[in-house]
């Protein structure tokens, strides 16, 4: 095992992050707790490789962390750096969300092996390693709290093997994607993940909540009442939604509410706060009051699927282009394999191309692997390259 650094002052990142500053690359991995063990996102653990060495960069016992990090953070927003990760999505929006740092310079593992096509093409990190380097490393502390101090010696070694392989992967797989001819399509998706944002202002959050598909559409001013009460609390507490009312629970409560104080007490699954004044008078006034449904949303906010909004010869001329994108699906297929196919036209992406064609939906290289196979078996890509 390579030496492990472990930094937890403000002083010793910013020596680190000066040395990181002259790589051309690092490989780097946060651990963070995603309403497991507290409200909200919070960092726990940046991990970074130089080549030679791990540093563990502890945030918890910075005064104000922010700062802290900001030497290691000028190095992420440093397009002379390349960033390592392996399936960074989680950990860059992240970073944009809690301290609105955009990284530059991406490489990501994940992506180069899903450019491969091989079957499994969703492959965690400790399965690459297995497959690309042949052995097997600790994934045991996967769901520990990283919020927890002090990190055991299986904390810290689980989470410095998160980085400590990283260039002998990228590497072993840039070989590879260049013996395909497919360098540059890494290149391309790389760079489009330094556009990925965290999506703010969400204007109905208990939408997004698995717990609604157990409910009506009649029930749904119940349910977001009690989502938000439970947030509400939740974020009183710092504790996960989760801990003050379950989604199997926020559904049952949902379709039967709680309308007596008798029910309230002998009431199972619930956080005792929710017992309590003032959230048991509101919980209880959920239960006994008519509530309005959700106001409509902000134009700004709609978003209605394309083909919903059309009819006669507008939906005929994109049922048209619906059918040719599924055949040139079906001579993807046979020309490179379902992997691949998939990846160009997956179902996300053909209704994408309906609206936007596929010089708008599609990154160059999937447009000239679409045209090829268009070209090929005499369809006409003309016709579905432009927006609608």
């Amino acid at each position: 095992m390579p030496t492990i650094h472990y930094l937890t002052t403000a002083d010793a990142i910013a020596a680190a992050a000066a040395h990181f500053a002259t790589l051309p690359r690092i490989g780097i991995d946060l651990e963070f707790d995603d309403m497991r063990h507290r409200y909200g996102r919070h960092l726990a653990l940046i991990q970074v490789f130089d080549g030679q060495e791990a540093y563990l960069i502890d945030p918890l016992p910075l005064p104000d962390m922010a700062a802290g990090l900001e030497p290691l953070f000028a190095v992420l927003r440093d397009p002379a750096v390349a960033k390592v990760f392996h399936s960074c999505k989680s950990d860059i929006l992240l970073l944009d969300e809690v301290f609105s740092v955009n990284c530059l310079n991406i490489v990501d593992t994940s992506v180069q092996f899903t450019l491969l096509a091989a079957e499994d093409n969703n492959i965690s990190l400790g399965r690459l390693i297995q497959a690309e380097l042949g052995f097997e490393v600790d994934k045991g502390e996967q769901k520990s709290n990283w919020l927890k101090r002090p990190l055991t010696e299986a904390q810290q070694e689980y989470a410095a093997n998160d980085v400590l392989f990283l260039f002998e992967l990228t590497d072993r797989l840039s070989a590879r994607l260049e013996e395909l001819g497919r360098a540059d399509w890494a290149a391309q998706e790389n760079l489009a993940l330094e556009a990925v944002r965290y999506g703010r202002d969400d204007p109905r959050p208990w939408s997004r909540n698995a717990a609604k598909y157990k409910i009506s559409s009649s029930e749904m001013p119940i349910f977001r009442e009690l989502y938000m009460l439970r947030d509400a609390v939740a974020r009183q507490l710092d504790r996960p939604p989760y801990h003050v009312l379950s989604n199997d629970r926020l559904a049952e409560l949902t379709r039967q509410p709680i309308e007596t104080p008798l029910q309230l007490r002998t009431a199972n699954g619930l956080h005792p706060e929710l017992k309590r004044p003032p959230y048991a008078e509101q919980l209880l006034a959920i239960g006994t009051t008519d509530l309005e449904p959700d106001a409509p949303l902000a134009p700004e906010h709609r978003k209605f699927p394309f083909r919903r909004r059309l009819n006669g010869s507008a939906a005929t001329r994109a049922d048209a282009r619906e059918t040719l994108l599924n055949t040139l699906k079906n001579h993807l297929i046979s020309d490179h394999g379902a992997t691949m196919a998939n990846m160009v036209l997956s179902n996300r992406l053909i209704a994408e191309i309906i609206e936007q064609g596929a010089e708008g939906a599609l990154r160059p290289w999937q447009q000239q692997l679409l045209r090829d196979s268009a070209e090929k078996h005499g369809e006409d890509y003309g016709s579905i390259a432009d927006a609608f």
